[in-house]
């Protein structure tokens, strides 16, 4: 009975420290795709048209999008649209715009003190957390000099939003730099194209 009891014992141990591995190795989401270098195009396909982006929403230090002729392709599905995807659309207002994808559909997306969290899962990409001019909180406090609105830019890099389920045609966006650009849900109908590169 005792030889049963240690060996009972043991295996809930190990079961333990298995369960803990596993949820240890789930806790972080990474995007080994995507990359934030922005492609030149130089022959357009067919399927893709061009728009002149005005926005400095997605820079990330060397002007990235801004004042630069894109290249969309359209021809796409929602089974295209991946996460870390730059997606052209239509806003609020009518007018288009571009954003990054962070979260998909049937997803739930949180951000903690800057950092994103999908499903509970940190997102641990060049994405997933507060950035201005591509910049991180430590980078950028150290780059300015005293002459901002420190008080403001904390703000930014502290943000939180509670914890929202995207429904099965949501996608939820994020500009790349986070004090210029917005946050928001899109529905899929509202998706023109996705960004591929400049058009040179």
């Amino acid at each position: 009975m005792k030889k049963i009891l240690v060996f009972i014992l043991m295996v809930f141990t190990v079961l333990i420290i298995l369960g803990c591995s596993i949820n240890g190795s789930s806790e972080t989401l990474t995007d080994e795709n995507t990359t934030p270098d922005v492609t030149v195009i130089e022959n357009l396909g067919s399927e893709m048209i061009t728009h002149h982006h005005m926005s400095d929403n997605m820079d990330r230090g060397n002007h990235d999008y801004f004042d630069k002729t894109l290249t969309i392709e359209t021809n796409i599905s929602v089974a295209d649209i991946s996460r870390g995807d730059v997606v052209f659309f239509d806003n609020e207002g009518g007018e288009k715009d571009i954003s990054r994808v962070v979260a998909l559909p049937g997803e739930k997306i949180k951000i903690t003190k800057g950092q994103i969290y999908i499903n509970g899962q940190k997102l641990d990409t060049f994405y997933g957390k507060a950035h201005r001019l591509g910049l991180d909180e430590k980078g950028y406090l150290e780059m300015m000099d005293k002459d901002y609105d420190k008080k403001g830019m904390m703000e930014i890099f502290e943000r939180s939003m509670r914890e929202v389920k995207l429904s099965d045609d949501e996608y939820y966006l994020i500009g790349d730099d986070w004090f210029r650009g917005k946050m928001m849900i899109l529905k899929e109908e509202k998706f023109i194209g996705k960004v591929v590169g400049y058009a040179k």
